[in-house]
């Protein structure tokens, strides 16, 4: 008697084609990560609008502070003692200035007193003082000298002032009318021109000139 037996179908799996469970996965694993993303960055927004907020509020905290601290040094002081002495602040500085363009004529004694050898007398002098004083001050003088040979010798001093400290202070010396007396003196006429930034006050110009403390009849 023949054996029969009976067989079921059952179909294979085919290993080479993606199941529709797998896709689903990848989907939802790439749906997380933007959701970290997101989430990462909401986060990092919320600390830097709390930062923002926390350091202004130290801004105007520190604000009122400083208004507080400078309030209370403000009351350490006298204010109209303050303001008095700026006012006398103002006018020290203006006197400085005014002394600093003042000039000081009484110098121009000095000046003529280093250039005169001993053997000559001035007598007269007059000062010309220009509208604009940086053209210098124009001084005139008449004196005689004792006999010829000083005035000759008073003529070489003026002609070598550089070798008494002069020549930048007195300029264009010029020696005129020579007459001679009966008694033997020799008048004369002196004009030269003074620079007026050698009369300010802050130029001690008397003792600036060096080696014109004694000038000698030869």
């Amino acid at each position: 008697m023949e054996t029969k037996f009976q067989t079921s179908f059952i179909p294979k799996k085919n290993a080479g084609s993606p199941s529709i469970g797998g896709g689903s996965a990848l989907a939802r694993h790439t749906t997380s990560v933007y959701m970290v993303i997101a989430v990462v960055i909401f986060v990092a927004s919320l600390c830097g609008i709390a930062g923002a907020y926390m350091w202004t509020a130290y801004l105007n905290s520190a604000q009122i502070g400083y208004k507080n601290d400078l309030a209370a040094r403000e009351k350490q002081f006298n204010v109209d003692t303050i303001q008095t002495l700026k006012q006398e602040n103002v006018r020290i500085d203006l006197a400085k200035q005014v002394l600093s363009r003042h000039l000081s004529l009484s110098q121009i004694f000095s000046i003529v007193g280093k250039l005169t050898i001993e053997s000559v007398r001035f007598l007269t002098m007059d000062v010309t003082v220009p509208a604009n004083v940086s053209d210098g001050i124009k001084v005139s003088l008449s004196g005689y000298g004792v006999n010829l040979a000083s005035v000759a010798f008073q003529s070489d001093v003026l002609g070598n002032l550089e070798q008494y400290g002069l020549r930048k202070i007195v300029k264009n010396p010029i020696m005129s009318n020579p007459s001679l007396d009966p008694k033997g003196t020799v008048s004369f006429g002196l004009t030269a021109i003074v620079d007026t930034s050698n009369l300010l006050y802050d130029q001690p110009t008397a003792s600036a000139a060096t080696g014109t403390s004694s000038l000698l009849n030869q």
